[in-house]
């Protein structure tokens, strides 16, 4: 549709969007799509336009709004008067149509008086006209329990995007445009479905301002989007990071500008924490069973965090009797035979060709600590494994440079049960990289010996995935593993954020979250 004739260059403008309201919005490439000026029938606008010889728009923002359906979604964020990045729009359109998937942008505004694309950026709302088709900004319920949060503008530069909105959608989980990464679960009551929050990653490049905060939004500016998928009052929800060619990869599918291909196996599966002996079943087929994540991603290597519980030697039950009747009467005190049954989990659920890397993890430290701090007098069934392992300690201490060295209980019988170069059982502070991601942090210590959480470990100048708090996260460069656990434990109290999710690391160094809803981990 033809409009007036740009005041600015004489073209002939055409119509970029409608408002609800009626009034349109016009828009001038003059040549180049990076020079905007606009029209309205709004006769202030028009007349401040026509007076000031400047090009202003409409005093009140468009709306975006349009028929959302079908069960796929991919969600994502553009800055306004930003170009989008050419290879990720195309790779996005690419997997739209390999998964029949809607894509929705939401539009998002910065004032950057120093950007490179046009003078009027500081107070424009335009977008790239590419995008026009996809701009959503709206508020709407994708289903039953998430809500797509479009129609709030946060700042690009905004350090911490999802902070305060926790209680905006009540009980339903949420979705932010932002161009920042970010994810985090919220505790709720109902042990049933997730509270997420999470942002998107944004299809336009990095515009931000020279200063301080505007640099630090770029460094943490996101190529990416969040794909949805809808299965009933359920939802599945995975991230989409790209690199710079735009290409990014989803499960075992890589989407780049040209198409896609599938069958590609991943790097890694951190899985969340797995303490053997109380793994969720549903949890467990879901992982390794047929048709599961392992048989369908075939990860090269394969992260425990808190493979064993120590549950036979808690020290948190001191001297409370009750869980020792329980242990007993459901053999259950063995610790030797829990620390087996933990090695036998890794050796029976490691396929040829793959390797497993243990963590060290707080609770496989349990056993550690029960040789430190226990008289073996007071457990007399499990005498002869406590003695045999503080005489293995007692022959392998030594005093160093750095002090007093011992090992480490559940490492040395780890290493004992797990032999050979298929198994890999990690010290403490020991590193372990795989494609640029460090794995070796448990995340219970944090720098400086402080306690460990996804909030002190993000900025420690290197890209990690951690477990322990069994509360999946993104936050800048750390990811956080959920558990493989049950949602409810005997001391958890109260609201839990506890969620069943693995992190996914792909060939190129990107990372997904995979949580798994009632035995299902995708649509």
């Amino acid at each position: 549709m033809k409009g007036p004739k740009c005041p600015r260059c004489g073209r002939t403008m055409g119509l970029f969007s409608k408002a609800a309201s009626g009034k349109q919005r016009y828009i001038c490439r003059g040549g180049s799509w990076k020079t905007y000026c606009y029209s309205t029938t709004d006769p202030t606008a028009k007349a401040e336009r026509d007076q000031g010889g400047r090009h202003k728009a409409p005093r009140k923002s468009l709306v975006f709004k349009r028929t959302l359906g079908g069960k796929r979604f991919i969600v994502t964020a553009a800055q306004n008067a930003t170009p989008v990045h050419p290879g990720f729009m195309r790779s996005l359109l690419v997997a739209c149509e390999h998964l029949n998937a809607e894509l929705i942008v939401i539009p998002i505004r910065y004032k950057n008086p120093t950007s490179k694309w046009t003078d009027s950026q500081a107070n424009a709302e335009v977008w790239a006209p590419e995008l026009a088709p996809y701009l959503y900004n709206a508020r709407k319920a994708l289903c039953k329990n998430l809500i797509l949060l479009g129609d709030i503008k946060t700042q690009p530069t905004a350090s911490s995007p999802l902070a305060g909105f926790e209680a905006i959608t009540h009980g339903e989980s949420g979705i932010l445009g932002h161009t920042k990464l970010q994810l985090r679960a919220i505790p709720t009551p109902q042990h049933r479905f997730p509270k997420i929050l999470t942002t998107t990653g944004a299809v336009t490049v990095p515009n931000y301002t020279d200063s301080k905060i505007g640099k630090i939004g770029s460094f943490h500016h996101t190529l990416g989007a969040a794909l949805v998928e809808i299965d009933g009052s359920e939802f599945h929800l995975r991230q989409i990071n790209a690199t710079k060619d735009g290409s990014f990869y989803d499960l075992d599918s890589l989407y780049t500008p040209d198409g896609v291909t599938g069958g590609h196996a991943i790097a890694a599966l951190v899985m969340g924490d797995t303490h053997v002996d109380f793994i969720d079943p549903t949890v467990e087929r879901a992982t390794f069973g047929r048709g599961g994540i392992i048989d369908t991603l075939k990860p090269e290597t394969l992260v425990w965090h808190d493979l064993c519980d120590g549950y036979s030697i808690n020290h948190h039950h001191g001297t409370n009797p009750f869980p020792a009747i329980a242990k007993r009467r459901s053999d259950r005190w063995d610790a030797e035979a829990e620390v087996r049954r933990a090695c036998e989990f890794v050796k029976a659920r490691t396929k040829p060709g793959q390797t497993s890397v243990i963590v060290a993890s707080n609770h496989n430290d349990f056993l550690r600590r029960w040789i430190v701090n226990t008289d073996w007098r007071g457990d007399p069934g499990n005498a002869e494994f406590y003695l045999q392992t503080a005489l293995d300690m007692v022959r392998a201490t030594r005093l160093t440079g750095a002090g007093t060295e011992y090992p480490n209980a559940f490492v040395m019988w780890a290493q004992r049960l797990l032999s050979g170069a298929t198994f890999k059982v990690l010290q403490a502070d020991e590193s372990h990289v795989i494609a640029g991601i460090e794995v070796g942090m448990h995340g219970d210590v944090g720098p400086a010996g402080a306690r460990g959480s996804i909030r002190n470990l993000r900025r420690i100048g290197v890209r990690s995935v951690i477990g322990h708090s069994h509360t999946p996260g993104i936050d800048e460069g750390a990811f956080q593993a959920g558990t493989s656990t049950r949602l409810k434990a005997e001391y958890t109290r109260g609201p839990t954020s506890w969620l069943n999710s693995h992190v996914a690391i792909y060939p190129n160094g990107k990372r997904s979250l995979i949580t798994i809803l009632d035995g299902d981990w995708r649509l």
